[in-house]
């Protein structure tokens, strides 16, 4: 007789075997609600943020997304920055970029550039391309009635599944965070979970969203026969079960 796996941390059966049958289940409801108090917060914080990228668009006269910019509107973007963050002249060390290739510098490059502010200019910068993906997504009818607002995603349901399918679909924008290993046979790999990650969380207005909590979500994936790991199982290596 084969002896039966043990139950997998996180799921239902591993959550009851871990409790006595006294134990107080009030701390789990207490680190439910502080969770959800936290989202709230970081909720609004996102809103004022991304209220800030569209004020700037229209005093700037520059589109919202960093992939459509001139090199003079770069050069704009970055004298804003350094006006809103009170930096040294850092618009030198990006001189002649256009949006494109001002996107395709990693947070290394940023680095490189400026060892002591690329972190906060490559941190920005990712904050208007977040924006700007979030903006793309939403159906014009979606938009509140104020210019200043973005998408309410509450009233577009969409399952994890659909969302990454989505992304993958659109390697102009997504590639450099997901991409198609082998389309044919549905393997794509997620390269920076950490902007999925993100992207899932305004997607699902979910501003506390990680790579954990993802992950976690993607692994229900498996037992419903959507998504599984491939034959040579590597880190952040998915398959769609029924090729995309």
């Amino acid at each position: 007789m084969t002896e039966a796996p043990a139950p997998t941390l996180g799921t239902p059966e591993a959550s009851s075997s871990m409790l006595s049958p006294g134990q107080n289940t009030v701390p789990v409801m207490e680190d439910e609600a502080e969770e959800h108090c936290l989202e709230q917060v970081q909720s609004m914080v996102v809103g004022e943020v991304l209220s800030d990228v569209n004020e700037a668009c229209k005093l700037l006269n520059i589109a919202p997304d960093p992939l459509d910019w001139s090199c003079m509107h770069v050069y704009k973007w970055l004298l804003w920055t350094e006006h809103l963050y009170k930096l040294p002249q850092i618009s030198l060390l990006f001189n002649e970029l256009n949006g494109r290739e001002l996107c395709s510098l990693t947070d290394t490059d940023f680095r490189q550039r400026s060892s002591q502010y690329g972190d906060m200019l490559y941190a920005h910068l990712d904050i208007w391309r977040s924006a700007a993906a979030m903006k793309e997504q939403c159906p014009p009818e979606a938009k509140f009635a104020n210019d200043n607002s973005w998408c309410n995603y509450s009233s577009q349901p969409i399952h994890l599944w659909q969302f990454l399918r989505d992304l993958l679909l659109k390697p102009h924008n997504y590639s450099r965070c997901i991409r198609w290993l082998n389309k044919e046979k549905g393997i794509f790999k997620i390269e920076d979970s950490a902007y999925v990650a993100r992207l899932w969380g305004i997607r699902k207005n979910r501003p506390a969203m990680n790579y954990d909590k993802l992950s976690r979500s993607i692994r229900q994936y498996y037992k419903k026969g959507i998504i599984r790991k491939p034959e040579v199982s590597r880190r952040l290596v998915y398959q769609f079960v029924i090729p995309v």
